[in-house]
């Protein structure tokens, strides 16, 4: 199995390629990463006559979904070959039961409407552009627009703890978002509708998915990383001298929480990869991974959430893997965090690790000392393309 982690600045592009031909994506970052880099992939599957077999898009987050955006607009407009893209794996709106009725009034129309001027003028996402023309615009509107099937494999349900599905040689499983996760999020766009007083009957409309998926881009993010200094190699010294696992306060982001975590496998290899997910969600879904005798161990596993100290503590213990892949250029809040990194050497101190990195950050430096990597057992994969990092498993 082949593992490419494209480089997608602070956000996250993973594809995989079986040893059958299996062509996977899992998030496709900025447009930007689609342009640059995803899109020459996806030529090259064409010109082999094959397909890309799946596109998974984690959750909403600008980082994971502005390249599949400008991706899906390449299938409106043609450049590929309808039957280029087999079925895209993705929850929006529609898919949390909210609908009561099939049309939206006039009325309805109206305060999505006004909710949406007010989100553009503190989204640079939508800042200037005619709502008229959002519409359909989105993620989702775009997925409807492309033609593309959606959540074919469970009769386009959505994507939930215990799905599972065969695509070519390559099993596919997914661990969450949980019923109850995709319960909250409904809950939560349903009360910060009435805090913002909209009243209205949801409907099935492409409008209301647009207002969903601009709402959660619209989500503020805190993060309380380390910053880079000359002094992190020393604190780095500090945290493994100490011996344990480093706890930090959780992640509050409810569209990370919502996201698709699955593990991939095929044959011999098996990957685990973890969108933005909650480090608490992991450990429940985990554990209960283990407590049916079911396997943990993977060749491959990609950290939540570009390697913040908020998703990657107690999960990581309840895992085993030769290769930990980090997806940042560390433009953002400073990813990755030493303790994301410090968690992941302590977790299992037997066992050689291998900390791959799609960009060639600063803190490699700080790490890279050889009697560390002795002493605890580990080494570092640093990009070794243009384009990000492969990994042959």
């Amino acid at each position: 199995m082949k593992i490419m982690g494209f480089n997608a600045k602070n956000g996250d592009s993973t594809y995989i390629r079986s040893n059958g031909g299996t062509n996977i994506i899992v998030d496709m970052g900025y447009s930007d990463t689609y342009k640059e880099y995803i899109s020459n992939k996806i030529i090259e599957i064409e010109k082999a006559g094959e397909n890309l077999d799946l596109l998974v898009i984690t959750h909403i987050d600008h980082d994971h979904i502005s390249g599949a955006i400008t991706f899906l607009k390449d299938i409106h407009n043609g450049r590929y070959r309808k039957s280029t893209l087999k079925q895209i794996w993705h929850n929006s709106y529609r898919h949390l039961s909210m609908s009561t009725r099939a049309k939206a009034s006039d009325e309805d129309y109206n305060i999505i409407n006004t909710f949406l001027s007010r989100l553009s003028k503190h989204n640079s996402l939508i800042t200037g552009a005619e709502i008229s023309a959002l519409q359909g615009s989105t993620l989702a509107g775009l997925i409807l627009k492309s033609g593309v099937e959606w959540n074919k494999n469970f009769s386009y349900s959505p994507i939930i703890e215990g799905a599972e599905a065969v695509i070519g040689d390559v099993i596919i499983k997914a661990l969450s978002p949980s019923e109850y996760i995709l319960n909250k999020l409904k809950r939560y766009w349903r009360s910060e509708l009435r805090k913002l007083k909209y009243n209205f009957e949801f409907a099935e409309n492409e409008i209301f998915d647009d207002a969903f998926e601009f709402y959660l881009l619209n989500e503020t993010e805190v993060d309380g990383s380390t910053p880079i200094s000359v002094d992190i190699r020393d604190r780095f010294n500090a945290l493994l001298d100490k011996g344990h696992m480093v706890e930090s306060q959780n992640d509050t982001s409810v569209s990370n929480a919502s996201s698709i975590v699955t593990i991939i496998e095929s044959k011999n290899c098996r990957i685990l990869l973890t969108g933005d997910a909650h480090d608490c969600d992991l450990v429940e879904v985990l554990t209960e991974q283990k407590q049916n005798g079911l396997n943990t161990d993977f060749d491959l596993v990609k950290l939540s959430h570009h390697g913040s100290k908020k998703n990657n503590y107690k999960w990581l213990q309840l895992v085993r893997s030769k290769y930990y892949l980090i997806s940042t250029d560390a433009s953002k809040h400073n990813h990755p965090d030493i303790e994301a990194i410090i968690n992941i050497i302590l977790s299992s101190p037997l066992d050689k690790k291998i900390l791959c990195f799609n960009n060639d950050l600063e803190i490699i430096s700080k790490i890279n000392d050889d009697k560390l990597k002795k002493k605890y057992n580990y080494s570092i994969m640093r990009p070794n393309r243009d384009w990000g990092i492969e990994i042959e498993l």
